[in-house]
């Protein structure tokens, strides 16, 4: 518990965090920033093989600077010395042992706690100054101010080789946004970073305009080549079958992050993530022999739901969670509010709606869907309450 509490910079493989929340908070920072200045420079920062790079002798040394007590300290000692590999090609293996100097075991429930507490001295010492937003090794600084972002690189830098912890410098990355970016310069020891009009953050692709199209587009298409895939492979007539294949192989892909990017129910965004559920259900009724009237009827045959249904429920979901503290937030009171009416427990105040971000787009749709509710639901009637104002379509 001890170290939970004092990872409050990082995002990854702790409880009540996630890619998603950790994008949303990104994201609705940028557009904060570019409402008030107009321009952002974001730095994706790239370690090179970050978990087997980690020197065992600093990070126990990190381990009882984080208050570790003694005796777990000498558990981890324990359990990272005298680990050793070997090569196995076509089931024999190399008689050749070698020792493993650095590192924490990947696989292990320790492992990522051990690279958090090892990685956490760095989020620590970047001043309060710049944005900044950490998942594991994936770091990202973020500011208007170029002097100030290039101090950030250059903490990150410094701490990197102090840690033996190196950067891949062809691998960091510089996304300018804004249309009055003035362009400026930035380096990572002496060399130029270089800059990129669509980075991939979190797996989530992200342009220079915040507008997706780029992440909508692939995900559409490996949506459209999984389900064509499957009806290659399969040949049954069961539509439970395919319901099944189609949440367990097109879904994630289809999923992942919507509610980070989740584009207008009317725009051409939406209609292209809609395009695989809507071919995929047509083709599978027609190898099935059974007949439908549009999609509507053909996602109620199937009991499926569409993607914009999915996406708007998810994106309430998180919100809630955010809310209700189930979803880790920094400074929630600066980006939304209950309104504390009695009359509406459930009415959410907005602090910046003009802005344009997650909080902004969904917050109208939470207080339109809850605004009958006489106390603040539980979790099993909120998703009740989803369901029943949720059209299928």
């Amino acid at each position: 518990m001890l170290c939970l509490q004092q990872l409050l910079h990082q995002h990854g493989f702790l409880p009540r965090r996630s890619c998603p929340s950790s994008l949303v908070y990104s994201t609705s920072n940028y557009k904060r920033i570019l409402k008030d200045h107009q321009t952002v420079d974001v730095v994706f920062f790239d370690f090179r093989k970050a978990f087997d790079q980690v020197n065992h002798t600093l990070l126990l040394q990190k381990l009882k600077g984080f208050g570790v007590p003694l005796q777990y300290v000498s558990w981890f000692q324990s359990f990272l010395k005298d680990r050793t590999f070997s090569v196995m090609v076509n089931g024999s293996i190399d008689s050749i042992i070698s020792p493993i100097p650095s590192g924490v075991p990947q696989g292990t429930v320790a492992g990522p706690l051990l690279f958090l507490i090892f990685i956490n001295d760095l989020l620590l010492s970047l001043p309060s100054s710049i944005h900044f937003a950490a998942f594991a090794d994936d770091i990202k600084l973020y500011s208007h101010d170029s002097i100030l972002l290039q101090s950030g690189i250059d903490i990150v830098s410094e701490w990197a080789s102090a840690n033996s912890l190196p950067l891949a410098h062809t691998k960091t990355t510089l996304l300018r946004l804004g249309a009055k970016n003035p362009g400026h310069h930035y380096h990572l020891d002496s060399i130029p970073i270089t800059e990129s009009a669509v980075v991939r953050d979190l797996g989530l692709l992200t342009d220079s305009h915040l507008k997706f199209d780029s992440h909508i587009a692939k995900t559409s298409s490996l949506a459209i080549l999984r389900c064509s895939q499957l009806l290659k492979s399969f040949r049954s007539r069961s539509l439970p079958l395919y319901k099944h294949l189609f949440n367990t192989y097109v879904l994630p892909v289809l999923e992942y992050c919507s509610a980070v990017y989740s584009p207008s129910p009317s725009s051409t965004l939406s209609h292209k993530l809609e395009k695989p559920l809507r071919s995929f259900t047509r083709k599978v009724l027609q190898r099935c022999n059974i007949r439908y009237t549009s999609y509507l009827n053909r996602l109620e045959i199937l009991d499926l739901y569409s993607l914009r249904h999915r996406r708007l429920k998810s994106q309430l979901i998180l919100l809630y969670k955010i809310i209700c503290g189930a979803t880790f937030f920094p400074e929630i009171h600066s980006y939304v509010r209950l309104s504390n009416s009695n009359r509406r427990p459930m009415t959410l105040i907005c602090i910046r709606p003009q802005v344009n971000d997650f909080f902004s787009s969904t917050v109208p749709i939470w207080n339109s869907i809850t605004s009958n509710c006489p106390e603040f639901l539980s979790p099993g009637k909120f998703i009740s309450l989803l369901e029943q104002s949720i059209n299928r379509l």
